[in-house]
């Protein structure tokens, strides 16, 4: 039932040293599908696990391209520096910008992964239609690599029209729609939220689940109500409650089959349910839940003792 377990196997045979030259620079790597699996190769990161950073590579590119298509350097590099950054997110295209200038001979791994994770980065913050997730939760081979964030492929027809039609692409805007949203629907008041609440790579997810409660399919506004059904108090509903905190709010980033988000529903309630009667948090409610489904199988035992020990809806 829980998706972040599944990792789609695919191989793929990589050709040695094809991107070698005297003027090569780190950006030609990132630009081609076979660059990015040649430079991982060099590092150890092979098979499987290149194939999806390649992949979560070629989304990113895409979503910062204009047309939505595949994209040259030039034109990278110029929507790069004209991206409407502030804060940290112009010292993320900063550093970005110098590590890309990086010549061949002289890129390290760590160049490598830093690259990749502020490209993700990025395109999540700036581009259409990227939805990015915590590593550490979907494949600990490249969170031990060093890779924070993986791309999740949305596809659903609801999704789409609200990340692509809804939702504003500049971030300040986007905080925006995030705050007037949790208002409107009666979710919280997002200018109490802090970062460490809700850092800047889950906003859009964020977003994305405010703007399906007004218009996701039906099956996405029932877990959508189970979520918010959890996030209630004494009559009081805040999905962003310091005191309760959970991040259930990002399940709608995971592109589900009606089934899957069924079964997300019901399993929400039976947590809610359960806090009310428990008198716990929505964690605890959570891991008692889950702990007592998976008795009697070993495979749901693995599955609870592990969400319970990367608490990937709670931190």
């Amino acid at each position: 039932m829980f998706k972040y377990f599944v990792v789609f196997c695919l191989v793929m045979n990589m050709s040695s040293n094809a991107f070698a030259g005297a003027s090569t620079k780190l950006v030609d790597f990132m630009l081609s599908g076979s660059g990015v699996v040649e430079i991982l190769g060099k590092y150890g990161i092979k098979g499987n696990d290149a194939k999806l950073v390649e992949s979560y590579m070629a989304s990113s590119l895409k979503a910062l391209s204009s047309k939505g298509t595949n994209i040259s350097k030039q034109e990278f590099l110029d929507v790069l520096s004209k991206l409407p950054v502030t804060g940290e997110d112009a010292n993320i295209r900063k550093g970005l910008q110098m590590l890309l200038d990086t010549p061949a001979e002289n890129i390290k791994k760590s160049d490598v992964v830093n690259v990749i994770n502020n490209i993700i980065y990025l395109a999540n913050r700036h581009g259409n239609s990227v939805i990015i997730t915590c590593a550490e939760c979907v494949n600990e081979n490249l969170a031990k690599n060093g890779f924070k964030f993986t791309v999740e492929n949305i596809k659903n027809s609801s999704s789409l029209k609200v990340l692509n039609e809804v939702l504003p692409k500049n971030p300040a805007e986007l905080n925006t729609f995030i705050s007037s949203r949790m208002k409107r629907l009666g979710m919280g008041d997002y200018s109490k939220v802090t970062p460490d609440m809700v850092a800047p790579s889950e906003e859009k997810s964020l977003a994305l689940f405010l703007g399906l409660a007004e218009t996701g399919s039906a099956d996405q506004k029932a877990l959508i109500a189970s979520i918010k059904k959890l996030s209630t108090r004494n009559g009081k509903t805040n999905i962003l409650d310091p005191k309760n905190p959970q991040k259930f709010w990002k399940v709608v980033a995971d592109d589900m089959s009606p089934q899957d988000m069924s079964g997300w529903t019901k399993t929400l309630n039976e947590v809610a349910a359960r806090a009310d009667k428990d008198n716990v948090s929505s964690e605890e409610a959570f891991y008692r839940t889950l702990k007592e489904k998976a008795q009697g199988n070993d495979y749901m035992m693995k599955q609870y003792e592990t969400l319970k020990a990367k608490r990937c809806f709670f931190k």
